[in-house]
């Protein structure tokens, strides 16, 4: 029995193709297999070239995964490094970095990426000599990630992350660190289109050395010409005891026992910020001349004027050592923009208060009106 169909053609369920046809497209399928094998290399390659761009940092990344049906790649084991410094330990490095398309924002009509980091650890040295001290300053890291993606980013998410702060130089060597870090920051680019003065909003939590807690509330605007924002940020519950190599280095004393904890509200807008951190110290022992006694008459005379202030200043019915320091001064967003200023602040309470309510918190109208704004 005779076909009715030409010898060229297949057929299948109704339809037919001409062997022409299947042979392009069995030739368009293999190139397509090849082009998605090689594009996470491609891409890799490409990771490394912008991490390596800068003077001053370079990176490299272990491994990548491509998830397009996520609509982005997965960077495995990223680490970066100041090429000038000789810390052992990298600026920063990460488990797993995700780059993403937040899909949920395609609803509101804007394609916008995601980041997702997991398990990120940043390593800040300080040290006698630029060469020894790693901090990442001056450096434009929004424009790396800027590379890195092609969409606007608009939420990040950190799980478990640390930071340490540390310096093999002092006597005695300090690593004091933040750990079990928690962040979600979202709308960053108002995707949303919210007619709320400050519509992007950071929140994290962390414990840190000593058995104590960090709590960070951060809403924004970024879109204005000089950013605007207010922050809330306590942390409570640290036992002095545990950074007293800290005390050491950079007080010349230690504690007994006590507990240490800070309170920091800071409003910025149009190139000012304006705001107060508060410390308090609780059941603070400075001196304790039975331990001390074999120590060096000068070290035992500083640590006994130290511990006669705080009994001094201290609230005796609640065995309470306070102190309100105001936070005041300018920005220039060209220069140093809003996400060092606000690091700047927060390294700047938490360490110079080393020397609870939040009072009112201080607003984005408190700072305009200062700044002569309407």
């Amino acid at each position: 029995m005779k076909s009715n169909f030409p010898k060229n053609t297949h057929t299948h369920s109704g339809w037919r193709i001409s062997r022409k046809t299947a042979q392009w497209i069995m030739v368009a399928a293999v190139l397509l297999l090849g082009i998605r094998i090689a594009l996470p290399y491609g891409i890799k390659a490409y990771v490394n070239h912008v991490l390596n761009k800068s003077p001053d940092y370079g990176g490299s990344v272990g491994d990548l995964n491509l998830q397009l049906w996520r609509g982005g790649y997965q960077i495995r084991q990223i680490q970066i490094f100041q090429k000038s410094s000789h810390a052992q330990s990298p600026l920063f490095q990460a488990n797993e970095v995700d780059l993403l398309i937040e899909w949920r924002e395609l609803f509101h009509g804007s394609v916008v990426g995601q980041v997702i980091a997991r398990e990120p650890r940043v390593n800040i040295v300080v040290g006698p000599n630029p060469g020894q001290t790693q901090n990442g300053k001056n450096e434009s890291w929004d424009k790396v990630l800027e590379s890195l993606f092609p969409f606007n980013l608009n939420r990040v998410e950190i799980s478990d992350g640390e930071i340490h702060f540390k310096n093999p130089f002092s006597k005695p060597p300090v690593d004091i660190y933040t750990s079990r870090i928690s962040v979600t920051a979202t709308n960053l680019t108002n995707a949303r289109n919210l007619t709320q003065p400050l519509p992007s909003g950071v929140s994290a939590d962390a414990s840190t050395l000593g058995g104590g807690h960090v709590n960070v509330q951060l809403q924004m605007n970024l879109l204005k010409p000089a950013p605007a924002f207010q922050l809330n940020c306590t942390l409570t519950n640290v036992n002095l005891v545990a950074l007293n190599d800290f005390l050491k280095a950079y007080g010349k004393f230690d504690v007994e026992h006590g507990t240490f904890a800070l309170y920091t509200s800071v409003a910025g807008d149009k190139g000012a910020y304006e705001g107060y951190f508060k410390v308090f110290f609780n059941n603070l022992d400075v001196f304790q001349w039975q331990k001390e006694r074999k120590k060096n008459i000068l070290a035992i005379m500083w640590q006994a004027i130290v511990g006669t202030a705080a009994t001094v200043l201290e609230n005796h019915p609640k065995d309470q050592l306070a102190a309100k320091v105001p936070i005041t001064g300018t920005y220039d967003k060209s220069s140093i923009g809003v996400w060092t200023t606000m690091g700047t602040l927060l390294e700047n309470a938490f360490i110079h208060a080393l020397v609870p309510k939040l009072d009112q918190p201080v607003t984005v109208q408190q700072v305009e009106k200062k700044a002569g704004g309407p």
